[in-house]
């Protein structure tokens, strides 16, 4: 992981910074570096240019809003006798690097927001989308509210709105990965949101400053076209704002289309022979040993489906037959007792007594306090 970022931004050049010369090109142009012939320092109030350099007063034009690293580098290999920073940050930006790290935490709520409703795996889709607009948008004007105050970003509200796109594209990828990528989510997400996202995003190297590769990836990953984004909307006029805004709508769409597929109901199942010989079969009991006759046991699979559903009989023993191979959840309930969810592993043929304790409200000896039994007993009536 840490090559990825010393590669990216351990020891930034050139590849393709386009510098505009008014008059004779300087004796000495880095490889990387194009150079073409302007008239004035226009393409640098709009970012299409890294500088200018006025061969008649020796004075290099730069924009520190555009990148701080890359005017640094300019003004230290071409040696100019002045140089001017016609579009700078702002003033509470003084390393240059203020729009990464407003945007840094907006890539991560979205993100951490999914890893946490892998809890909830029995959430329907809706609830899971409600959670990630409500997060993303409690820390887009958060964050917005802090950066502006503290003068790190211009106070351009279109930052909120952008802000907001980014974590809800993150949040619903990530919120699809389990369905495609299943128990290797948490490193794909990884990879995709910090090993790549962060080093290619153009927020602390200017992505004419990266190499090829990790520049190529900058012009397609979201958080690398949310950086595009909000420096154009901020600093330069909207001027280039159109592909990036566009990229970064293309991956809400795409992160829509996944998460609907991930959203799918799963294929209706034609009763047929079973064709599963295990059996989980136990019993429940109470924390003092005492069986409990009447409990319903559901068992669930990994996705929250029910597969089977029975009764304990007056022993508290239960037997549910014919469950498939695999990751299962054991939902326990019993009138006057504590619910209890437990997962198991199943494996082919393999009938070891799955036994469940629940805790009785009745039982002195049991981890209720008495106000939290008088608690539950009112709801029951």
């Amino acid at each position: 992981m840490s090559s990825v970022y010393v590669i990216g931004i351990g020891h930034p050049a050139p590849t393709a910074v386009h510098l505009g010369v008014i008059g004779a090109a300087p004796a000495h142009v880095p490889a990387g570096v194009d150079v073409r012939a302007v008239s004035d320092i226009g393409g640098v109030k709009t970012d299409a240019l890294a500088g200018v350099y006025d061969s008649g007063t020796q004075t290099l034009y730069v924009s520190t809003a555009g990148s701080s690293t890359r005017a640094d580098y300019l003004t230290a290999v071409l040696h100019p006798a002045h140089t001017v920073d016609v579009v700078a940050t702002s003033s509470g930006d003084v390393t240059g690097v203020g729009l990464f790290f407003y945007g840094l935490p907006l890539l991560l709520v979205g993100m951490i927001t999914s890893f946490m409703m892998l809890q909830f795996g029995m959430w329907p889709m809706r609830r899971k989308l409600v959670t990630i607009a409500a997060t993303g948008a409690f820390a887009s004007v958060f964050t917005f509210a802090v950066a502006s105050w503290r003068d790190v970003i211009p106070a351009d509200w279109w930052l909120l709105v952008y802000g907001f796109l980014l974590t809800q594209a993150i949040g619903w990828i990530t919120t699809a990965l389990p369905r495609l990528v299943k128990q290797f989510t948490m490193p794909v997400a990884m990879t995709f949101v910090l090993l790549l996202g962060l080093p290619t995003s153009g927020g602390t190297v200017n992505a004419d400053m990266l190499p090829t590769g990790l520049r190529w990836l900058h012009d397609v990953l979201p958080f690398g076209q949310f950086i595009e984004v909000a420096r154009s909307s901020a600093y330069f006029g909207n001027h280039g704002l159109a592909k990036p805004l566009t990229i970064l709508i293309a991956w809400v769409v795409v992160a829509a289309a996944l998460l609907a597929w991930a959203a799918r109901p799963p294929k209706p199942v034609a009763p047929s022979v079973p064709q599963f010989s295990t059996e989980l079969h136990g019993t429940v009991r109470t924390t003092a040993g005492v069986p409990v006759a009447g409990a319903t046991v559901l068992t669930l699979d990994d996705a929250g489906r029910e597969l089977v559903r029975t009764t304990t009989n007056d022993s508290g023993e239960y037997a549910a037959a014919n469950v498939r191979p695999g990751l299962h959840h054991l939902v326990v309930t019993a009138a006057h007792h504590e619910p209890e969810i437990v997962t198991i592993g199943v494996h082919e043929r393999h009938a070891e007594p799955r036994d469940i304790t629940l805790v009785d409200w009745n039982d002195p000896a049991g981890t209720l306090t008495p106000q939290e039994v008088d608690e539950r007993r009112s709801l029951v009536g």
